[in-house]
């Protein structure tokens, strides 16, 4: 399904382009668009920056080189990517940047570390609503732009932040509870992380013409017995925080100032 194709319907239904950016308080956004699906603005407030309220959900941030509008979502999973990223198609968004948290499956990637996913397997099922006839999505594959992905990585490579970068391979799922059974499986398909939101946000950002990467802070390892249930140390939520709050902020204004 294309992006007309979903627009003609709402058309269909009375509702215009501005009621949909209205419905989202999308007004005022800018060209660089960063969204996380709970984190919040005061992240960058370290950064020297003048933050501003634009929206319901929405505040603009200015630095020296750099411009952005930063979306605290407040949910999680698929459903609400889909209908924040379809609705950004009709603003000046022309670039995204996704920020969240991911569970590591893999033994050398560390809590606190930083992973950029080249690539994320579909396990959701909200995707079907971006297909015709609702067809199953589960398996299919979905990558960041590339341009913007190989941008990013360069960037990041050169900042000092004293933790690795891992270039990986991501499953996005429905469920933290019911993902355990099927870590081996996630495993077997060569995937090293787990989240929820970035096969369907590479999906939808093509359908209205983004280009999106993501940047995940590893939160957890559930092969090392970490999980986000049980077995972290504090020392291993100081470090996923202090990469949430300073590395991810950090990494986000150097890469905006080259796009």
């Amino acid at each position: 399904m294309n992006y007309e194709d979903l627009l003609k319907w709402h058309r269909y239904y009375g509702n215009k382009n501005g009621d949909l950016v209205k419905s989202e308080g999308f007004e005022g956004v800018l060209e660089n668009v960063v969204i996380a699906p709970w984190w919040e603005h005061s992240i960058f407030e370290s950064l020297a920056t003048k933050i501003e309220q634009v929206g319901r959900k929405t505040y603009n941030v200015f630095g020296d080189g750099f411009e952005f509008s930063f979306v605290e979502m407040k949910n999680i999973g698929a459903p609400s990517i889909i209908e924040e990223v379809l609705t950004l198609g009709l603003t000046k968004c022309k670039n995204l940047i996704f920020l969240g948290s991911a569970g590591a499956i893999e033994e050398n990637i560390n809590i606190g570390d930083i992973a950029l996913p080249k690539a994320s397997v579909s396990g959701v099922g909200a995707n079907r609503y971006l297909n015709d006839n609702l067809q199953d999505d589960f398996g299919k594959i979905y990558c960041p732009n590339k341009e913007f992905y190989y941008k990013a990585l360069q960037i990041i490579s050169t900042l000092d932040l004293n933790v690795k970068i891992h270039e990986i391979k991501n499953f996005s799922v429905d469920s933290i509870f019911a993902q355990f059974p099927h870590i081996e499986y996630m495993k077997n398909l060569g995937c090293q992380t787990i989240e929820m939101e970035t096969a369907t946000l590479f999906k939808c950002a093509e359908i209205a013409g983004i280009k999106a990467v993501a940047l995940f802070s590893i939160s957890d390892n559930t092969i090392a017995h970490k999980s986000l249930i049980s077995g972290r140390t504090d020392d291993d939520i100081k470090r996923k925080n202090h990469t949430k709050s300073v590395l991810l902020p950090l990494a986000v204004t150097e890469i905006l100032k080259i796009i």
